[in-house]
């Protein structure tokens, strides 16, 4: 443990002090995509505009920005669309709906074109100065398909914190990946975002579907940046939502602990009935009482609705898919040439992506 924690400091020295100029190990020839869900995040947005020019042209590589707004209800899109119109390298995708971060990501995924694709937040907390760092270690050890980012001490409330890493133990043990630690700060080959693209889920989570589908993956620690201003918008609700949607959509445990706590009441019920019994040959009980009665009665009771109720939620993403009903609506884009959109240059390509996030509207606003 304490191995661990002296190679994880050694590496955020090393990161502290890294040159953001000395950037001759990349490929200058490599693309980048990098998709950022925005959710009224409109102060923010100009100064990360900034910061990823900045690294890009010091990096010297081919590079699209894409901005995903999640139906804002702030001034974001309106700032999204002049970044795109004044930036050469920036585009922008207005979503009809609020669809949350994972789904608006996946848009922006399918929408990708570059070699490597990076997802990270709207906020700041992902610094981009992290990026040329966190490109050399995809390269690293014959290079890996994915390299996840991941932050010692979080720039959160103390609460926040917490169930963050209880979240992230929960869900890491779930999928089989103790050693990887995740966040939406990732990059992924173009390998990799085309599985994300051809995927015909509708309920899935990007960190999801590269657990299930390679290895290769690398968790970094690198510096957690204060907000640049406002609030976070999520609650502990959504982080909960979001952990349940990353375990149900590569695993089969919430379903095997409902298993294992029906075998385990069925243990506890058989030692209560012995003991029921031998009291009752004993002739020790006098009076049966009811309280473990009632006890017992409620305890199942609970443990049937909560087995219900996990088994519904599996349902209801059964009967989603079957029926196509949640769909990822666009109103508009802006910055796309025309038949750039959606990885167009594929017809193939870009009809598996329309269906893996079932994207309507795509022709609808385009600029």
């Amino acid at each position: 443990m304490f191995a661990t924690l002296f190679q994880v400091h050694d590496r955020l020295r090393q990161f502290a002090h890294l040159d953001p100029i000395a950037l001759a190990d990349i490929d200058a020839m490599i693309s980048c995509s990098v998709v950022i869900p925005v959710y009224n995040s409109s102060p923010c947005l100009p100064e990360l505009a900034s910061r990823l020019t900045e690294v890009f042209s010091e990096i010297a590589a081919d590079y699209e920005i894409i901005m995903v707004d999640d139906c804002s209800s702030d001034a974001s899109w309106h700032v999204v669309e002049m970044l795109a119109r004044t930036r050469p390298h920036f585009k922008g995708v207005q979503l009809m709906k609020n669809c949350g971060q994972a789904r608006a990501t996946i848009t922006g995924i399918a929408m990708a074109k570059g070699d490597v694709v990076i997802t990270m937040d709207d906020d700041l907390q992902h610094d981009p100065k992290s990026l040329p760092h966190l490109l050399r270690e995809l390269d690293e050890n014959g290079g890996y398909d994915c390299v996840f980012a991941y932050f010692p001490e979080k720039m959160h409330a103390g609460y926040r914190n917490i169930g963050s890493r209880i979240i992230s133990w929960i869900a890491s043990r779930a999928v089989g990946t103790s050693e990887i630690r995740m966040s939406s700060l990732r990059l992924m080959r173009g390998s990799v975002a085309e599985i994300v693209r051809r995927n015909q889920a509708t309920a899935v989570t990007v960190g999801g579907l590269i657990l299930a589908n390679t290895a290769r993956i690398k968790s970094v620690p690198i510096p957690h940046s204060p907000r640049f201003s406002g609030r976070t918008n999520y609650t502990l609700a959504k982080q909960l939502r979001l952990a349940f949607d990353n375990i149900a959509s590569v695993s089969m445990l919430p379903l095997r602990m409902i298993s294992a706590a029906g075998l385990l009441t069925i243990g506890v019920s058989g030692i209560l009935l012995c003991y029921v019994l031998v009291d009752h040959f004993l002739n020790r009980a006098q009076e049966p009482g009811w309280i473990s009665l009632v006890t017992l009665i409620t305890f199942f009771a609970g443990l049937i609705l909560l087995s219900l109720g996990v088994i519904g939620e599996y349902l209801v993403r059964v009967l989603r898919e079957l029926q196509r009903t949640s769909v990822i609506a666009i109103r508009r884009t802006v910055g796309f040439a025309s038949g750039e959109t959606m990885h167009a240059d594929q017809e193939q390509v870009a009809n598996a992506a329309a269906a893996s996030v079932g994207l309507i509207g795509i022709e609808a606003g385009r600029s």
